[in-house]
């Protein structure tokens, strides 16, 4: 899978070179997935726009939690420390939505680009139980995954906007299939100028 999505980004480098009337966006921001006691982290990425409704997306996501277990510290077991690290690597479709908002478009000056989004990539689970009198122990999965969710962008200025999405983010670790809320919010810099 990760090198389905680096030939595409491969491809999409070569093409942005030869059309220069689309537009790339960066974006970037905090990262909320919901699990166990939730994963806090980092998302970063990119997409080519085509024209003002269609997108082609990449994002990497970057998720950790560390909780300790403290019911176990007083017992024979020991102090407990439980450290998650969750990364994915997504590619898909971003539709954006314009007119949506028709005639009720700004709010307090700001201009909202609301969108669709179905994205599909990989997913590495590294996880780690510490128990003091007993050890270490590791594990580790990669699996398919998948998001479909929605988001907004409002526009702060020509190039820059602000940016809150919530999907539904299906994993597959185990050969089980796993649910959870990914959340994000940050910014976006569009390079050709937002419209």
């Amino acid at each position: 899978m990760r090198s389905l999505i680096y030939s595409l980004l491969v491809f999409l480098a070569c093409t942005l070179s030869a059309n220069a009337q689309h537009s790339i966006e960066l974006s970037g921001g905090y990262l909320h997935v919901t699990s166990n006691q939730g994963l806090d982290g980092y998302t970063l990425g990119g997409s080519w726009l085509f024209n003002p409704k269609v997108a082609l997306a990449f994002n990497y996501d970057s998720g950790r939690d560390t909780s300790t277990l403290g019911a176990f510290a007083l017992t024979n077991v020991g102090l407990t420390v439980s450290k998650t690290h969750l990364q994915n690597w997504l590619i898909g479709p971003r539709i954006y939505f314009p007119g949506l908002f028709k005639g009720k478009g700004n709010v307090k000056g700001h201009i909202i680009h609301p969108f669709a989004e179905v994205q599909f990539g990989e997913s590495n689970l590294f996880a780690q139980l510490q128990e003091l009198n007993v050890g270490t122990q590791r594990s580790a999965d990669t699996a398919f995954s998948w998001t479909l969710g929605a988001g907004g962008d409002f526009r702060l200025s020509s190039h820059w906007a602000a940016r809150i999405s919530a999907d539904l983010l299906r994993t597959h670790f185990v050969d089980n299939g796993q649910s959870s809320l990914r959340l994000a919010m940050g910014v976006v810099y569009n390079f050709k100028g937002i419209r």
